[in-house]
C-alpha cells in the first residue's frame, strides 16, 4: 500500500486491531465489524465527533442498504458481484484502519481525514464528505478489478457497469440526507449551508459521486492488471488525485 507515513496512534488502537484481525468473507461480516468499528471511534477522546466515526458512520448506512437489498434481491443485476465487491471494498477501507491503529503508513487520499479527525475546528460532515471522496475515489477502483479478478471475469461489461453504478448510488443518496442523518445521531443542530458549500465548491466531488469517474479508473486499472508496477503507479496517481479532492473538501467546509 503507497501511503504517507503517520505516527499517531488512537486510543483505541487495541480493539481496532483485534476487530479487524481477520477480513470479513460477507456483507454481514461487513457489517458487524462497522457496527464495533463505531463502538471504538466513539470511544476516543472526540467522541462522536471523532472524523473515523464520523465517515463509519455513513458506511455503516450505505452497507446496511446493500445488505437490505440483496436479502430482498432488489436494485442489482447480479446480486454475486455486488456481494463480492461490498467485502472487496470494505477491506480497502479495514486495512487502512489497521495500518493507521498500528502506526504505519496510509494512502495519500484517507490521511487527509485522519490527520484532521482529531481536529475541532473541523466539522462531522465535511469529515464524513472526505472519508466518501477516499474510499470512492481512491478505494473502488482497484475493488472493482479484484472481484472480477476473483470471479474470473474476462473483461468489465455493462452488467458490472450497471452494478457499480448502484452501489455509487447508494453512497450518493446517503449524501443528499447527509446533515438530516447527522443530526439525529448527534444529536443537535448542524449548518445548513455547510454541505451545500462543500459540494457546490469541490467541483470533482459530484463527478467522483456519480460514480462515472471510478469506473473509467477501473478500466484502466484493469488494463494494466498483468503490468503490475505500472498498475501500483496508476493507483498511485489516483490516490494523489483523491488526495487533492479531500483537502478540498476541508478546505472548502471550513471557511467562514
Amino acid at each position: 500500500m503507497v501511503g504517507h507515513d503517520r505516527r499517531t496512534v488512537p486510543t483505541y488502537a487495541g480493539g481496532v486491531l483485534e476487530c479487524l484481525a481477520t477480513p470479513p468473507e460477507d456483507v454481514r461480516g461487513v457489517l458487524d465489524r462497522l457496527d464495533r468499528l463505531q463502538e471504538l471511534t466513539e470511544s476516543g477522546p472526540r467522541g462522536a465527533d471523532d472524523g473515523l466515526a464520523c465517515f463509519n458512520h455513513l458506511y455503516r448506512q450505505v452497507t446496511r442498504e446493500v445488505l437490505d437489498r440483496l436479502d430482498g434481491q432488489e436494485l442489482f443485476r447480479e446480486p454475486e458481484f455486488v456481494a463480492l465487491l461490498d467485502v472487496e471494498f470494505a477491506r480497502r477501507y479495514f486495512a487502512v484502519v489497521r495500518a493507521d491503529a498500528s502506526g504505519l503508513p496510509v494512502p495519500r487520499s484517507w490521511s487527509v481525514l485522519l490527520e484532521r479527525r482529531g481536529d475541532p475546528g473541523t466539522g462531522p460532515m465535511e469529515l464524513a464528505v472526505a472519508g466518501v471522496n477516499a474510499h470512492v475515489g481512491y478505494d473502488l477502483a482497484p475493488a472493482v478489478v479484484q472481484t472480477c479478478t476473483l470471479l474470473g471475469r474476462g473483461a468489465l461489461g455493462p452488467t458490472e457497469l450497471a452494478d457499480h453504478h448502484a452501489l455509487t448510488a447508494i453512497f450518493a443518496r446517503h449524501m443528499v440526507a447527509l446533515r438530516a442523518d447527522f443530526e439525529t445521531w448527534l444529536g443537535r443542530d448542524l449548518d445548513p449551508a455547510v454541505l451545500d458549500k462543500i459540494m457546490d465548491g469541490a467541483d470533482t466531488l459530484g463527478v467522483v459521486l456519480a460514480g462515472d469517474a471510478a469506473w473509467r479508473r477501473a478500466e484502466h486499472l484493469w488494463s494494466l492488471r498483468t503490468r503490475p508496477a505500472a498498475y501500483e503507479r496508476e493507483c498511485d496517481c489516483i490516490d494523489w488525485g483523491a488526495a487533492m479532492v479531500g483537502r478540498a473538501v476541508l478546505q472548502v467546509g471550513s471557511t467562514p
